[in-house]
């Protein structure tokens, strides 16, 4: 069946029925490169101008970025707005610029807190 003529309706709708005329290319040797292939193969290059790439030099370590001294971690969290809006509220009336630390102060609180609960219960 050429390109050319129109599919039957069967044919179109059923395009996998044919993929039993499809046969796995049998497993053949990789093909063998003596001394004598590679000489004639490096003077080919050589009479054309083909050099092979030297390996660039290592570049030494990036410098590290302004305020990278910790790793990060994504915090995805869905909020109630009221709750945001008193989040960033509170944010903006410390002058925090960086989020994250308004949730450490935040953490910190309750985990002094939970501390003193847990002292006046001995």
């Amino acid at each position: 069946m050429s390109g050319d003529q129109p599919k039957e309706a069967a044919e179109a709708a059923n395009a996998f029925a044919i993929l039993g005329d499809f046969k796995p290319k049998s497993a053949t040797a990789a093909p063998v490169v003596t001394k004598e292939i590679e000489q004639d193969i490096s003077q080919v290059a050589k009479d054309n101008g083909f050099h092979s790439r030297e390996a660039k030099p290592e570049q030494a370590a990036k410098t590290k970025r302004f305020n990278a001294a910790e790793p990060k971690k994504q915090l995805n969290i869905k909020i109630p707005v009221p709750m945001h809006d008193r989040y960033y509220r509170m944010a903006e009336e410390r002058g925090i610029k960086v989020l994250h630390e308004l949730l450490g102060d935040a953490l910190d609180a309750l985990e002094e807190k939970e501390a003193k609960a847990a002292e006046n219960k001995e």
